[in-house]
């Protein structure tokens, strides 16, 4: 191997080692692999919240670490990160990498990514990061993008197949509305603070994105029906029909709130729509056992009943770094 190809594998290990590190939560580990200088710089683009700077390892280590503590669990790099598109540059004692990244915070979600690092001491170290969020033509569930007044504007595919004969969404002289008018209104409340976010009048502090879980009822079958309203590249989108979200957003929950791997097997059931008699029968325990656990998901969310309980849980976003 010549040197070049040698300094390209370098680097890429350290690209690796850090990302494994903030995957294992070990902010020193991640850290050794910075430049801890004022000219250090992390900068991401989000389109639904618009640019954030970092500037000096001051400002980007007081930013990992507070997502590190708030949301600790720990992830393997081979289970939630895929690579592409890898391009390595090297020059003298700077290199330059970019390169697609797809699933570091759960999901599919898709960032492309740029790091600009200097040989120190014949060490390689990240000096520069820069993130853009990925586009919303990836996703692989139904998506409607609406205005501030539910008027459909955009549809992909899927949604297009699913929303006639949908039990719980319907389209009435061109805007999205729930099918049952006792639910509408929580459909509009959400897309209107979808919009309050998106024209900057509130910002959020550690995760770029945000989404409101709205109930649209029951279905034929009797299981719960939910929407999602969120934003993506600058859009107010609906998605529905996603059980990746449902499963993100338990698995969100668990991580937030702290909740035991039993107490997560009873969420669930719960935003299935089982009731306690119905999710004892499932578990094979008596409902004396889940009531205990279902109030230690009170204690644990803050809650105090399971309609509260469901929006919450559906409600949770895991952070980006």
């Amino acid at each position: 191997m010549d040197e070049s190809e040698a300094n390209k594998a370098a680097i890429l290990a350290v690209i690796r080692s850090e990302t494994e590190a903030w995957l294992q939560r070990d902010f020193d580990a991640l850290a050794s692999h910075w430049v801890q200088s004022p000219q250090t710089r992390r900068m991401e683009y989000y389109a639904s919240l618009g640019t954030r700077v970092d500037e000096g390892w001051d400002a980007i280590a007081a930013r990992l670490k507070r997502i590190v503590e708030r949301f600790p669990q720990k992830r393997a790099f081979s289970e939630h990160v895929r690579w592409q598109k890898v391009n390595v540059i090297v020059a003298e004692n700077m290199g330059w990498v970019t390169y697609d990244q797809t699933g570091i915070d759960g999901g599919d979600d898709l960032k492309r990514e740029l790091k600009i690092l200097h040989r120190v001491d014949g060490v390689w170290k990240i000096g520069c990061v820069v993130m853009m969020e990925g586009s919303i033509e990836q996703s692989n569930f139904p998506l409607i993008e609406i205005d501030a007044d539910t008027r459909i504007l955009w549809t992909n595919r899927l949604a297009q197949e699913r929303i006639r004969g949908h039990q719980g969404l319907a389209v009435a002289a061109g805007r999205l509305r729930a099918r049952r008018r006792e639910h509408d209104p929580a459909l509009r409340e959400a897309v209107r603070l979808a919009f309050r976010e998106l024209q900057g009048q509130t910002r959020l502090t550690l995760s770029p994105k945000q989404a409101w879980a709205v109930s649209l009822g029951e279905d034929a079958a009797g299981v719960p029906m939910h929407c999602w309203v969120h934003l993506e590249d600058g859009k107010a989108l609906v998605s529905f029909d996603d059980a990746e979200t449902v499963a993100r957003r338990i698995d969100g929950a668990r991580e937030i709130y702290g909740l035991s791997p039993a107490q997560v097997r009873l969420a669930r059931l719960i935003v299935d729509g089982h009731d306690l008699a119905g999710a004892a029968n499932l578990l094979a325990v008596s409902v004396n056992t889940l009531r205990t656990q279902l109030q230690r998901i009170f204690d644990k969310t803050g809650v105090r009943s399971q309609a509260a309980l469901v929006r919450s849980l559906l409600g949770v976003e895991v952070p980006n770094k």
